[in-house]
């Protein structure tokens, strides 16, 4: 759930407007965009008006490469606005994520993957801030063929409507088209974690579609909303409750070795989809 996010769209245009890293759109430009975000490789344009925000509205991301290419976001924050599941009243959700950021970079980049670490401290840990994430992992996915965009975070162990059943499960688009084939590349090889760890795992599962509000627990995912309209390699991966983390190895930070085994599996699945694709990876050769 983004915190806040709802009430806020009425402020968004006037705030993102504001701020030092955007500009207003030039009328001699054919296709204007009203906002810019982040900078250097990570810097993207992007139009939003608070409607119809399952859709990006976002300028491409060309990449000149011939490899595959790997989106592994960061999107929780140190100021409370998405902090992220809570073990024994601390916020692990940063950790965690940085922790799987680093491990699945590593062994996509030894495979031969380009890969592309946006962050949410990149474009501010605020709504604006949201924004300019989303909408350049979406600019990447338009602008290049067979993109992957995966984030591995730890899941609350407090069960609700939007997610009855906290765990291991791999959230995917419910409004675009997904691809099986990628799906099962990654599920069949992170299986035999899951059989060693003893812990349950739910697989793919279709997250939002009961809420129209932005921002809502209950709504579509707008990090993976936007960028599956133009990739449906798009997941936010729960590895587990983080409480299980915790339970079995003491501190989040340990979970960095418990969970290698799974790290290689997602890593070798989008190699070998990449590969089906005809990218060039190292393991494809």
């Amino acid at each position: 759930m983004r915190l806040n996010r709802s009430l806020a769209l009425g402020l968004f245009s006037a705030a993102l407007a504001a701020g030092s890293g955007t500009h207003a759109p030039s009328a001699a430009s054919t296709t204007a965009y009203a906002f810019t975000a982040g900078s250097g490789d990570y810097r993207v344009q992007f139009n939003y008006t608070g409607q119809h925000w399952t859709h990006a509205d976002v300028k491409a991301i060309p990449i000149a490469t011939d490899k595959p290419i790997a989106v592994l976001p960061q999107q929780y924050t140190s100021n409370g606005r998405q902090p992220g599941a809570i073990v024994n009243g601390r916020n692990i959700g940063r950790v965690w994520n940085e922790i799987t950021q680093h491990e699945m970079a590593k062994r996509l980049r030894a495979l031969g993957f380009h890969v592309l670490l946006p962050t949410i401290q990149m474009y501010g840990e605020s709504l604006e801030g949201f924004q300019g994430l989303e909408h350049f992992i979406a600019g990447v996915a338009k602008g290049n063929r067979h993109v992957q965009v995966v984030l591995l975070t730890a899941d609350a162990h407090n069960a609700n409507d939007a997610n009855p059943l906290p765990g291991a499960q791999m959230l995917v688009t419910g409004l675009h088209a997904r691809d099986a084939a990628w799906e099962e590349a990654i599920q069949q090889r992170i299986a035999p974690f899951y059989a060693r760890v003893g812990l349950g795992n739910r697989g793919p599962r279709v997250r939002g579609g009961g809420s129209e509000v932005e921002g809502s627990s209950q709504a579509w995912h707008p990090l993976i909303e936007r960028a599956a309209e133009y990739t449906p390699a798009v997941s936010i991966m729960e590895v587990s409750r983080a409480i299980d983390i915790e339970d079995r190895v003491g501190r989040i930070e340990n979970g960095r070795d418990w969970a290698a085994d799974l790290f290689d599996g997602v890593s070798a699945g989008m190699a070998a989809w990449a590969c089906s694709k005809g990218m060039k990876t190292g393991v494809c050769r």
